[in-house]
């Protein structure tokens, strides 16, 4: 079957093949009559742009290019559907990259701009193949005090905030033991833990030490009993996998045996959260008769557990969504801020009680 051609268009209506492609495009001045005439034989003789030659008229690939390599992690999943249908409105596509340090491939990949799902790997490419290479970016991002070698648009979480919403929350509950779990060393846990333990030693002082859950060991040691990697985010067939409900389980073990049991248990994200109760279950551990459990995140599977879990909702698909916002503008020289704030709240469930 032949590939029709403007020039075929251009011919069936006896036209030229320079108004033909004026109409196509949608640029320059053709009268309505002949524009519509000319739509409607391209449609019916069957004609296909080339996607290619689009791009390089308009200088525009609709493409959005999304670094993401741990897409098994909840919350990142929900920021990248949130991303995908914010681009969608606007007549973009987000293509997931799921390898966070394959920056070169920017060179060779039709795309218009670049979106990150953290400060970490957007300072990775901005200080490598961003330095010399511009393509637009923007960057969700959660740690404020954090510099850029390049500057970049960043659309701000606060992890202090986070810990704090969490903390006034549960004391609005009558919770002062109020224990944080200490996962792994990387990532934001540090991060988390210094400003639960800033706000902790102004609550309890120095008592705040009897309730950290440190299962880092814990983890090192059953790894290793299994064969398994040290950390729990371990690359199968060059994907990252995150196994965080399995950490959840470890923090449940290691609460039982505490000598100074928190009433109130916060965990470093969701997932994390789910496995803690699960296995505070078989472990005849009551949630939150016994205990109250609260997460991070504010992930669609909390409605999928029981009781369901009270979280720090940071709505991963809103805040996806506004990176995709922000870029656009940049794409389309619109105004924007360098630094957008991102509030989260509270989303209550049934993991947390009153112990008024």
């Amino acid at each position: 079957m032949k590939n029709i051609t403007r020039k075929d268009i251009a011919e069936e209506l006896g036209v030229s093949v320079s108004v033909v492609s004026r109409a196509l495009n949608n640029s320059g001045y053709v009268k309505k009559e002949k524009r519509d005439k000319i739509l409607y034989a391209a449609k019916k003789m069957g004609y296909v742009q080339n996607p290619i030659a689009i791009a390089l008229q308009q200088k525009r690939t609709n493409q959005l290019l999304f670094f993401c390599d741990d897409l098994t992690a909840t919350y990142y999943n929900q920021m990248y559907h949130g991303m995908a249908r914010e681009a969608k409105k606007k007549g973009y596509h987000v293509l997931a990259v799921m390898n966070e340090t394959d920056f070169e491939m920017v060179k060779s990949t039709m795309a218009d701009g670049i979106l990150f799902p953290n400060e970490t790997v957007a300072e990775a490419y901005a200080s490598t193949v961003g330095k010399n290479y511009y393509l637009p970016s923007v960057t969700a991002c959660f740690d404020p005090g954090h510099s850029f070698s390049k500057a970049m648009p960043t659309v701000m979480i606060d992890n202090e905030d986070i810990i704090n919403t969490a903390i006034d929350y549960l004391i609005s509950k009558g919770h002062r033991k109020i224990g944080m779990t200490l996962p792994f060393n990387y990532g934001y846990v540090d991060l988390r833990y210094r400003f639960w333990k800033e706000r902790m030693k102004m609550e309890i002082g120095e008592d705040y030490k009897k309730y950290v859950i440190d299962v880092q060991q814990n983890i090192r040691e059953s790894n290793e009993r299994m064969g398994m990697p040290d950390e729990c985010s371990p690359v199968v067939e060059d994907f990252l996998y995150s196994d965080l409900f399995y950490i959840g389980k470890e923090i449940a073990e290691y609460y039982v045996k505490m000598k100074y049991r928190p009433t109130a248990i916060l965990c470093f994200n969701d997932d994390i959260a789910f496995g803690t109760i699960e296995r505070l279950k078989d472990l005849g551990v009551h949630v939150p008769q016994d205990v109250s459990v609260m997460g991070i995140d504010g992930v669609f599977t909390r409605d999928k557990y029981t009781p369901r879990l009270t979280t720090v909702n940071m709505y991963p698909e809103r805040h996806g969504a506004k990176c995709v916002e922000i870029l656009i503008k940049v794409l389309n020289e619109q105004k924007y801020k360098y630094v957008n704030h991102f509030k989260v709240s509270v989303s209550e469930g049934e993991s947390v009680r009153s112990i008024r």
